[in-house]
């Protein structure tokens, strides 16, 4: 017969693989019935590549190192976005006109073509007249004659004194006459001054006005 001690070792050796068995399949069937049921465990190790969520910071701002993938907003600079004012062109100011140059006026039409000297002599373009006019009335109405110390001017007053020079020659004539009525000439010698002078034809000669 087989020992009692044999018979009871062996059955708390059988009591003790069951009770491990009965353990075991406890804790397998747990876990795959978790699996079957499509749970996922709510915290997923940091250290996982490419798991995490994922986060929006400012800049600056550190992220959590078990994100591997990180998103970051940039803020916008100011100075991007400000709007220059624009300002309009300036007008161009209107430049001044000159000022008229004033007019020097001499006592006489014809006799501001003449030119003067500081002596008070003036140099003039004249010519004379005489023959087919003997007898006839000037202006002032004096009779012209062929030795008549006279002389014509288009402004001067009637009884005006002037003396005459051409070369070297000198006689003082009293205007009595109108003329001369062609350009560029400012006295129409009579007979009497032309013969004085011994001028004759157009020219130029010298004169100053003595006065009345």
């Amino acid at each position: 017969m087989v020992s009692s001690r044999y018979v009871k070792g062996a059955l708390i050796s059988l009591a003790a693989l069951g009770m491990t068995a009965a353990i075991t399949g406890g804790v397998l069937g747990i876990g795959f019935g978790s699996t079957v049921a499509g749970a996922a465990p709510r915290e997923v190790p940091s250290g996982t590549l490419g798991i995490g969520e994922h986060t929006i910071a400012p800049m600056g701002t550190p992220t959590d190192a078990g994100d591997k993938v990180a998103v970051v907003v940039a803020e916008r600079p100011s100075t991007m976005v400000t709007h220059v004012a624009r300002k309009d062109a300036p007008l161009p100011k209107p430049k001044p006109k000159p000022a008229p140059k004033p007019v020097v006026r001499a006592s006489g039409s014809s006799a501001s073509r003449s030119t003067a000297s500081s002596s008070g002599w003036s140099s003039a373009r004249v010519s004379w007249y005489g023959p087919g006019f003997y007898g006839r009335s000037t202006a002032s109405g004096a009779t012209l004659t062929q030795g008549m110390m006279n002389v014509a001017h288009r402004s001067l007053a009637f009884g005006t004194r002037i003396q005459f020079e051409y070369n070297g020659k000198t006689c003082v004539a009293v205007v009595n006459d109108r003329g001369p009525y062609v350009g560029g000439r400012t006295f129409d010698l009579g007979p009497g001054t032309a013969g004085a002078l011994g001028f004759s034809g157009v020219g130029t000669v010298k004169y100053r006005i003595l006065g009345r």
